[in-house]
């Protein structure tokens, strides 16, 4: 009986995988049609009822309030243009030189998707760069490539950077202060690295021409809902840090207050700016809280059987685990969204860490780094690589798998590489 329940979910999971790596259909449909069959299923064997599901999604409640309320946070900062302001402000006294230029719109790309979503930070930071870009008479096509490119590597740098990240800081009760002193080096050893090979390739384009004049107000529409704004941004940040200190406060709750804030005093229309939030991702992660929890119950065992293979591949040396998990997460998360590729890692990391007396939050770690840089290995992995190949798509310029693979798989190599040699660093110390 055990094992026929075992064959159908991971029959099941499979087809999940296999919809999701297609992409014919929207993530948030197929979450939802599995979440749909396993609890069919499971009440078809006695195995999980739609309380199991419902016990999942309240067990994960702090993480979807955190993504939700980062979400509403994010939104409503984008339109007092308190990012946009800052990016005028980074490059309104550059000089001439097109490589220091370069630089500073890719050290503002890392710190646009450190506190904002990929999504939202390649739209500023790609609509700022088609507007240089006629100002200053250039081509910046191969810039919005390396901005994508970057955004995943800031989407590493914070908590609330991406969603892997909160999913990650939620599960093992990672505070802000820690998520922060563990990425940020790793963030800053990345962009060391990636920067000069980038720089390279804009050695020939000629300085711009002189008298450049950019305002950075000129982005702002109402200078009272930009201070108020700002205010409340630093103010959640202020308790994010805090949250270490008081971990009875749920960062959860935190956001949410500071999203009901925003909302109250920004001046913009709530349901505006709920229009525009990402509810397929909400849908989609509850979705799939609800198909990892029926996968990894007791009386399904999908989950903790694969768990136990890797067990007996790594009983010999038990370390290679930190490795393998992060470039399993990495490559994976080239072709398959990292939301899920997180969620369905973390009970395996769980019984790994349990099974082999492994560092679960070293295993934490590298499944963070992998999921957050992987997506650069093909056009595909990131929805910031997409929204870039849609602007590029606009002024005539098409890449092909092919060619990204050729010309951009490097970086991400070097990535995930340096984020290899990081997590033996961790191990170490």
């Amino acid at each position: 009986m055990i094992a026929t329940v075992t064959v159908i979910f991971s029959l099941i999971f499979t087809l999940i995988i296999l919809l999701l790596v297609a992409g014919r259909y929207h993530r948030s449909v197929v979450a939802m049609l599995g979440a749909l069959l396993v609890i069919a299923f499971g009440g078809i064997y006695n195995v999980f009822f739609p309380s199991d599901a419902l016990t999942c999604i309240i067990n994960n409640a702090d993480t979807i309030l955190l993504v939700i309320g980062s979400m509403i946070l994010c939104e409503a900062l984008g339109r007092s243009g308190l990012f946009q302001f800052i990016g005028l402000s980074m490059v309104s006294n550059i000089g001439r030189s097109i490589r220091w230029f370069v630089a500073i719109m890719l050290v503002l790309t890392v710190i646009l998707s450190a506190f904002l979503n990929n999504i939202t930070a390649m739209l500023i930071i790609g609509a700022l760069t088609l507007s240089l870009e006629r100002k200053l008479e250039l081509d910046l096509s191969e810039l919005i490539v390396y901005e994508a490119i970057f955004t995943n590597v800031g989407g590493l740098m914070l908590m609330i950077s991406s969603i892997p990240n909160l999913i990650v800081a939620g599960e093992y009760n990672i505070g802000f202060s820690r998520f922060a002193t563990i990425c940020i080096p790793l963030v800053l050893l990345l962009m060391v690295a990636s920067l000069y090979p980038v720089l390279k390739k804009f050695k020939s384009i000629q300085p711009f021409r002189e008298g450049l004049e950019l305002d950075p107000w000129s982005v702002v529409k109402d200078k009272r809902i930009f201070y108020r704004a700002s205010l409340i941004f630093i103010i959640v940040m202020i308790l994010f840090i805090l949250h270490d200190l008081f971990p009875q406060i749920q960062l959860g709750l935190i956001a949410m207050a500071g999203a009901v804030a925003m909302l109250i005093l920004s001046g913009e229309d709530p349901e505006s700016i709920f229009s525009d939030i990402d509810w397929g991702t909400i849908f989609f992660l509850v979705s799939f809280f609800v198909i990892i929890g029926a996968m990894n119950d007791p009386q399904v065992g999908v989950l903790t059987s694969f768990a136990n293979s890797l067990s007996n591949v790594f009983v010999v040396i038990p370390g290679l685990a930190y490795f393998l998990n992060l470039w399993v997460s990495g490559v994976a998360s080239a072709f398959i969204d990292n939301i899920p590729i997180t969620i369905t890692l973390i009970p395996i990391v769980n019984s790994l860490s349990q099974s082999l007396g492994l560092n679960r939050e070293i295993l934490a770690w590298s499944m963070v780094f992998g999921a957050n840089l992987g997506g650069n290995f093909t056009p595909i992995g990131s929805p910031s690589i997409i929204i870039a190949m849609g602007m590029l798509k606009k002024k005539g310029i098409n890449i092909s798998f092919h060619e990204w693979i050729k010309k951009y798989g490097i970086l991400p190599c070097i990535h995930l590489l340096l984020a290899t040699l990081y997590t033996i660093l961790l191990v170490v110390i």
